[in-house]
């Protein structure tokens, strides 16, 4: 029976092996393009179709939340692609410890 899972284990290495080389090529072939993106807007790579990868200009805009380790660390909000408004970092108890605004004149 150990032998079947090893076994298993191998061929799950190979497909992941061959799934990233797969993506390590179309990542080659996008990044080649040499994409400009316009000003306030970020070049993203994304999953496409059942393997393949999107270059593609993208803009943060509302609300972001940042966790780690299951705990809210930053809360803020974008506005097209920039920090706006009033931002807040937690400790680990939740507790504020930082503000800071952005975007305030």
């Amino acid at each position: 029976m150990k032998l079947n899972y090893s076994f298993l284990a191998l061929i799950g290495l190979a497909a992941a092996i061959a799934g990233c080389s797969k993506s390590n090529a179309d990542y080659e072939v996008l990044a080649g393009q040499k994409i400009q993106c316009p000003e306030g807007s970020h070049l993203e790579y994304l999953p496409w179709g059942e393997s393949g990868l999107e270059a593609t200009c993208l803009q943060r805009h509302g609300p972001s939340v940042v966790s780690e380790h299951g705990q809210i660390k930053i809360q803020g909000q974008y506005s097209r692609d920039k920090q706006e408004g009033e931002w807040r970092w937690l400790d680990a108890s939740g507790k504020v410890v930082r503000t800071e605004r952005y975007g305030v004149h």
